[in-house]
């Protein structure tokens, strides 16, 4: 049987298409909603950057706070019902944006904690389910691919809801994403773990053993450092991308245009890394990445015009799956190669709890700058400020992987367990 065989059945295909399934719904909302609020006619752009800043602090606050008192219950009821749950109140999120119409725009809190308590269920069972389907020396190859098809959905949706959005009527819209809400349930219950670990949930337990072993856990602990450096930048950059774009080009068709042929370029940076990709070569795909990144920040910093939010946008979408693909891999798989099985759910929600502190403060960032630039009445200068910011975020976030790496590394046989190309012995599936 072949490798691809062992990795693609019915299981990780559904984790795939439920990903990108509910991709499609967080593309309306993180591109087409926030453009919405920016939009807003009836205030001024600071206070419409103040609300954005409040819908995603609300938004991951529910998150955060729904790993922590749903670990005891997911180590009890089956991890699908939460991504079916979650996938029913994303639906229930587009419906109300259609039902209240403009309307809205005046319940953004509402929203904001509607969403965040579907993303919530969504994710909690979703990484938990992840983790336990897919064998962790799997894991690189695995996430590269899901990454690349999840990519597929960036250039598929974003053009053409942001086409229907403009020339169409919301209503159309609202049926496709029923439709795909619908499906996203039916995939949900098709994933079925390849084994079951005897879970637990103590956080303080857990935080104690990382404490009393820190050499051993030393690359799950880097982990937890990389996604606080991750929600510090790579969601704040998608809503400052979101915002300087509709304030530059002021179309949603552009809007969405730009992801998608941008997306469709992060492919061939897939192709690349999936081919190329070695141990202890990370540093050579994340250095680049977080360079060329921070050069086109600063020269929005310089110029902020048409030619260098389209360079940002182009070399960010086009790069950042690299760091992406990194990352999902290993939050899903040191776990495993530390033979801490059991311990899933409370490391899931330590890598949420840190993605949380750095979503806050970037988003947090974010209501501070609109209300200066409101307040002085400058040409989103604090905005700017905050996308510098930002980026040194996101260079810290592509260092903290290069330590990842190389602490395991370090621990070179839990490494081979990992890498695709290494032949292991069968010893956890």
């Amino acid at each position: 049987m072949s490798s691809g065989k062992k990795i693609f059945n019915l299981s990780s295909i559904s984790i795939i298409a439920c990903e990108c399934l509910q991709a499609v719904v967080c593309i309306f909302v993180d591109l087409f909603f926030i453009s919405r609020i920016l939009n807003n006619p009836f205030a001024s752009v600071g206070s419409n950057i103040i609300n954005i800043g409040l819908f995603y602090i609300i938004n991951y606050t529910m998150v955060g706070l729904f790993y922590l008192v749903s670990g005891h219950l997911l180590k009890r009821i089956n991890k699908s019902i939460f991504v079916s749950v979650g996938s029913i109140i994303l639906t229930l999120v587009v419906l109300i944006v259609y039902l209240m119409g403009d309307d809205v725009l005046n319940h953004i809190p509402l929203l904001g904690v509607i969403y965040g308590l579907a993303l919530g269920f969504f994710s909690a069972g979703f990484h938990g389910l992840t983790g336990e389907t897919i064998s962790s020396k799997h894991q690189v190859r695995f996430f590269a691919v899901k990454k690349g098809v999840y990519q597929l959905t960036y250039i598929i949706f974003p053009v053409t809801l942001g086409l229907i959005i403009d020339k169409l009527n919301f209503s159309f819209m609202l049926i496709i994403l029923l439709v795909i809400c619908v499906l996203l349930v039916m995939f949900s219950f098709f994933i079925r773990p390849k084994k079951s670990f005897g879970q637990t949930f103590n956080l303080i337990k857990f935080a104690r053993h990382l404490k009393q072993n820190k050499e051993e856990t030393k690359p799950l602990f880097l982990v937890y450092v990389s996604n606080f450096f991750r929600g510090a930048s790579f969601d704040c950059f998608t809503t400052l991308i979101t915002i300087f774009v509709m304030s530059t080009f002021k179309s949603n068709t552009s809007l969405g245009m730009f992801q998608s042929i941008f997306t469709a370029c992060s492919l061939l940076t897939m192709v690349f890394y999936l081919k190329y990709y070695r141990k202890k070569r990370a540093t050579k795909f994340i250095l680049p990445t977080i360079i060329l990144v921070a050069c086109t920040v600063i020269s929005i910093l310089i110029a902020t015009n048409e030619t260098t939010i389209i360079c940002f946008y182009a070399i960010y979408s086009t790069l950042n799956v690299i760091l992406m693909s990194i990352s999902d891999s290993r939050r899903a798989g040191v776990i495993r190669v530390l033979s801490l099985h059991s311990h899933i759910l409370e490391s899931n929600t330590f890598s949420e709890l840190f993605l949380w502190l750095g979503r806050i403060i970037s988003s947090s960032l974010i209501i501070l700058a609109g209300f200066l630039d409101s307040y002085l009445s400058t040409d989103m200068l604090f905005l700017k400020i905050v996308l510098g910011i930002v980026a040194i975020f996101y260079i810290f976030y592509g260092i903290s992987l290069i330590w990842v790496e190389k602490a395991l590394i370090k621990q070179d046989e839990e490494f081979k367990k990992v890498h695709i190309n290494e032949v292991v012995e069968k010893n956890e599936d």
